[in-house]
């Protein structure tokens, strides 16, 4: 069939992502969905394989954390993703998801998903929030308006 292309295994990723990207276009102007989601889920599976080589070695008390576990806690402080969109972004199940955070949530010793992003910026898996610092106003930056 003309997805069946031969991805090489040593490209870099964003080459593999963007063939994949091209054979999804392609399958999805010849209407053919189930190639589209196909390819849809290597590229999933490329760029959370890539993100869990970026932090090699992540240690929580001597214990090394999955990629897949990795990957789940990355996605764990954007508030508008429930669970249900963090599986659909990993390219797993709901029940997988669950299975991944309980584990995280074991090595990290914590309960709740809060604790897990306080606990992840603690220890420097997860970069701390930016602060939003406000300049003080002053009266005068008001009589340019009020004249």
């Amino acid at each position: 069939m003309w997805d069946q292309q031969v991805l090489s295994a040593e490209a870099p990723v964003s080459e593999s992502v963007d063939r994949h990207l091209e054979v999804i276009e392609i399958a999805l102007d010849n209407g053919d969905v189930c190639a589209a989601q196909r390819h849809l889920r290597l590229v999933r599976l490329s760029l959370l394989d890539e993100s869990a080589k970026q932090v090699p070695g992540a240690m929580v008390g001597g214990v090394a954390l999955t990629g897949q576990e990795i990957a789940s806690l990355r996605l764990l402080p954007d508030g508008s993703l429930s669970q249900k969109d963090i599986a659909r972004a990993m390219g797993v199940t709901l029940n997988t998801l669950k299975t991944h955070l309980k584990s995280l949530y074991l090595k990290l010793g914590v309960h709740c998903r809060s604790e897990a992003i306080n606990r992840s910026r603690e220890i420097g898996l997860l970069p701390r929030p930016l602060a939003l610092v406000t300049a003080p106003v002053r009266d005068d930056d008001f009589s340019a308006i009020s004249a």
